[in-house]
């Protein structure tokens, strides 16, 4: 849609019809403003998790405690945790002093995971599910009671959580129903402003009228059919219906997006869809 507005101020200066030309150049600026000014918002939130991730941490290394950028850390380290640390990178855990740890932001289970030294037997069929990793610490969970030492095994996307943000980056991205229907919409506008034209130098052609003048007429009344003001309600729209979810801590990094979660009627969920307020 936005394209085709575009066009639309394209053939107006060239047809010298400046009050369409700034009208619709203006119902543009107002589209891309709004869009970029929600989702640079949305961007400055979404920052925010980054806390997920500690910066600095505390290993062992030449037999002393120190304090190092978690980016430095290699497999094979000791760590050192304890209440309100951020684990730095997937650990197996070499000492646990009734250590536990919230795993919520990985497996949306609420209750916080006690950790120990022992082994873990797995399936001979396949790997153990990361909730029963007794012995793993994983980047980014919090740990919320106990102290323990561990040694890093992961680090960056070699981590569970790296694991996590490469699957979201290769997530094919589709098209919101509200964005199929809007190009839809455009390609029968193109379509229909194409037919009157047409349709328009024909009738002047029949009735001796000069040609340049009935195709001026004909672009003048396709530019007239398009509807300048649909782009700025849809969007407006959903920008009031971002700032009413990101009131409920939601955030919304499309805007399209709003209209999609809008549509969904069933949600399915595995045992770790955790509802932490028992409500989507």
């Amino acid at each position: 849609m936005i394209g085709l507005l575009l066009v639309s101020v394209l053939v107006s200066c060239l047809l010298q019809q400046w009050d369409d030309a700034i009208s619709i150049m203006l119902a543009v600026v107002i589209v891309v403003s709004v869009g970029f000014v929600q989702e640079y918002r949305s961007e400055q939130s979404l920052q925010q998790l980054n806390r997920l991730v500690p910066h600095r941490c505390h290993a062992i290394r030449n037999g002393t405690r120190q304090d190092v950028l978690a980016k430095e850390l290699v497999p094979g380290d000791v760590i050192v945790c304890s209440v309100g640390d951020r684990i730095p990178a997937d650990c197996r855990i070499i000492h646990s002093a009734e250590l536990q740890i919230d795993e919520s932001s990985l497996t949306g289970e609420t209750h916080y995971a006690s950790k120990t030294t022992d082994a873990i037997h797995g399936p001979s069929d396949g790997e153990v599910a990361i909730a029963d990793r007794k012995n793993v610490g994983f980047m980014g969970t919090l740990v919320r009671n106990g102290n323990g030492r561990a040694v890093v095994v992961g680090t960056g996307e070699r981590t569970e959580f790296g694991v996590v943000f490469h699957m979201m980056q290769e997530t094919e991205e589709r098209k919101t129903p509200l964005q199929i229907n809007m190009d839809d919409l455009g390609k029968k506008l193109s379509i229909m402003s194409f037919g009157i034209i047409g349709l328009i130098t024909l009738l002047g052609l029949f009735h001796g009228k000069n040609i340049f003048d009935m195709f001026t007429t004909g672009v003048s009344l396709a530019v007239a059919a398009i509807p300048e003001g649909l782009p700025i309600v849809v969007t407006v729209t959903l920008a009031l219906g971002v700032m009413r979810m990101a009131k409920r801590n939601a955030i919304v990094k499309k805007l399209p997006i709003v209209e999609s979660l809008g549509s969904a009627s069933v949600v399915c969920a595995d045992k770790t869809g955790a509802y932490y307020a028992t409500a989507l």
